[in-house]
């Protein structure tokens, strides 16, 4: 689609009326939704869902260039190049959807600009997500959405990752990608940043006792009752969370089942999840992600000790 003036939504033109599928505009949206690489080359992707649609543009990061709903229905206001009304028909295959109703909207936003995290100044960056190859869509995008909603600065995808502008990503991180940076980088990139940052670089390894016969549970215990006394010996809850604080981090976060790639391994220090012992083998990557982001973030401690006062009421 070509470009045209931004219109507010008061000044909008009536809107475009699309009743083909056929209609080149509705396989342009259709590219936009399934090729990673027509996406790039026209700066553009489709967010279809209602939600996605209105928490996207409500960021103020992008410009919508086209805001799609059925006939009859009335668009929200938000300024856009172009107003559409399509068919039934239409929007199932814009949208890839099987059944659509009048609150169906979809639009085709700006992509922003691909994050340059090593021109960052030193220092400026104390929490930054590493994702390793993680493929599945789902995983990737619920990722993005806890780094978003806990705080964390960035979002580095190193090589093998799924397309963050995957559309089933994007359901997944209800558009956390336009909130904060997401960079690619290769591994000597990576490692340069974190160089650059200051930053220890920790990797998310599943907890090997968790699974496993009465030594391993045995094992596991002995484990837990050792960290329960380090935190102790370290003063409690808010000293902890006060050295917690002062740690620079980039957590490293791998494909479910495989974990972390042994280039990123080698440069990082292990981190796992303690699990209930002879329950699960692992827990799901973003899953564990979320948990580990938490751990590491400002709402740790004050949660905790909300909890802990739980008891003495």
């Amino acid at each position: 689609m070509s470009r045209l003036p931004m219109y507010p939504a008061a000044q909008a033109p009536p809107p475009l009326t699309i009743t083909s599928p056929s209609n080149p505009a509705v396989k342009h949206c259709v590219k936009l939704r399934s090729s990673g690489s027509y996406r790039r080359q026209q700066g553009s992707v489709l967010l279809v869902g209602q939600d996605l649609v209105l928490e996207v543009a409500a960021t103020g990061r992008t410009q919508v260039r086209a805001l799609v709903g059925l006939e009859g229905a009335e668009l929200p206001e938000l300024a856009t190049e172009r107003r559409v009304a399509v068919s039934e028909a239409v929007m199932k295959k814009l949208a890839g959807l099987e059944s659509v109703s009048r609150a169906t909207l979809a639009a085709e936003v700006a992509l922003p600009p691909t994050a340059d995290l090593l021109a960052a100044p030193a220092g400026t960056l104390s929490r930054v997500l590493a994702l390793d190859g993680v493929q599945d869509p789902g995983n990737l995008g619920t990722l993005l959405r806890s780094a978003a909603a806990l705080g964390w600065q960035a979002v580095v995808l190193l090589p093998g990752c799924c397309d963050p502008w995957n559309d089933k990503a994007l359901k997944a991180s209800r558009g956390a990608p336009f909130r904060l940076p997401v960079a690619q980088c290769s591994l000597e990139e990576w490692e340069q940043l974190v160089a650059a940052q200051g930053l220890v670089a920790l990797a998310a390894e599943p907890d090997r006792g968790g699974a496993g016969g009465p030594g391993q549970q045995h094992a596991q215990q002995q484990r837990q009752q050792q960290e329960q006394r380090q935190v102790a010996a370290a003063g409690g809850l808010a000293d902890t969370a006060a050295r917690l604080a002062a740690l620079r981090v980039c957590l490293c976060l791998g494909a479910e089942g495989q974990g972390v790639s042994p280039g990123v391994r080698q440069l990082c220090r292990t981190v796992s999840i303690p699990q209930a012992a002879g329950q699960m083998e692992s827990l799901n990557a973003a899953a564990a992600g979320a948990a580990l982001m938490f751990a590491l973030s400002a709402g740790a401690a004050p949660l905790l000790a909300e909890l802990a006062a739980v008891g003495e009421e």
